[in-house]
């Protein structure tokens, strides 16, 4: 009976184990769901490397078209990205320089 104690507690311990895995994976995969859903055409996102664009087309493959500037379009997968609501304040504007204002052109006059 003393030898069967480590084994039941191994087993137990592997059992455990996988559940908390599956949970985890249950978890992250009902996240990503829930990511696209909310997802739609129109929507404001930031991608995983910090590139804002808007969805203006959803492909069957998981993949979803993002326009970045006036005419220009890249293919992006949708775990990839972040839906912007999602995303802190801090990182939704971008950041101006100390000292000048986001209306005036950036001073060039020192590199002729």
């Amino acid at each position: 009976m003393k030898s069967a104690l480590p084994l039941i507690l191994l087993a137990v311990l592997l059992l455990a184990m996988l559940l908390f895995t599956r949970r985890n994976r249950e978890r992250a995969a009902a996240k990503q769901t829930q990511l696209r859903e909310r997802i739609t055409f129109g929507t404001d996102v930031m991608t995983t490397s910090g590139l804002y664009g808007t969805v203006v087309g959803m492909n069957d493959d998981d993949t979803v078209q993002l326009s970045i500037a006036p005419g220009v379009e890249v293919k992006w997968a949708i775990a990839a990205l972040r839906d912007v609501e999602s995303i802190p304040n801090q990182y939704r504007e971008p950041l101006k320089p100390e000292g000048e204002k986001a209306d005036d052109p950036p001073d060039d006059s020192t590199s002729r």
